[in-house]
């Protein structure tokens, strides 16, 4: 666990400089994570407690309810910055969670959100003090845990249904695209760049 970071996003090394294959099943994994936790019959809660952006913002989507901790934290789908695009169930994520302008305008200027920015367009539902999030996130969880657990499931499925049938009839599809994009010497050249800047911010 990294303190103020929630998720940093997707590996950029996983597919830097790799192997058509090795792209491929680092795609696939992601895949298989969004759809086990987009479709889990469970209710899930993000207590979001740093920095979220890209990988990140899209596990929180994923969850039924976003908690997110107040200050400098950001959070958000910021892929066209790293010369990169978002696949089309991050995008649809996203229009489900925020709607089809803002998804719009967020995507295309890689836009990071500040947790009151994020609260305002329903990106989070909730924010609290660092050291409230869990506790916020237990809060509303014992909510959830109250409605009957069939008929929450049932509408959970008929809601979200739709995307993950689509991505499961486009997984190979989706990976070829994705694969094909980043070998790219052009798409390369840029995560090897932002990869160096990374590494000066370190130093």
């Amino acid at each position: 666990m990294v303190p103020n970071i929630f998720s940093a996003g997707l590996d950029i090394t996983e597919f830097y400089q790799k192997k058509p294959e090795e792209t491929d099943a680092f795609w696939r994994t992601l895949q298989d994570v969004f759809l086990r936790l987009y479709g889990s019959k469970l209710v899930t809660i993000a207590a979001i407690s740093g920095h979220s952006p890209a990988g990140g913002c899209l596990l929180a989507m994923a969850c039924d309810y976003r908690v997110m901790a107040t200050g400098k934290y950001t959070i958000g789908l910021n892929e066209t910055l790293l010369g990169i695009i978002a696949p089309f169930w991050f995008i649809e994520t996203m229009k489900n969670t925020i709607g089809h302008r803002e998804t719009e305008k967020s995507l295309q200027l890689g836009k990071l959100y500040s947790p009151e920015q994020a609260e305002n367009i329903g990106l989070v539902d909730q924010i609290c003090p660092p050291d409230d999030v869990l506790g916020c996130a237990r809060k509303e969880m014992v909510k959830w845990l109250k409605i009957p657990d069939h008929a929450r499931i049932l509408t959970k499925q008929l809601m979200r249904n739709e995307l993950i049938n689509n991505l499961s009839s486009k997984r190979k599809e989706d990976i070829y695209n994705f694969t094909s994009f980043v070998q790219k010497d052009s798409i390369q050249r840029s995560l090897g760049l932002y990869l160096e800047s990374l590494k000066k911010k370190k130093s």
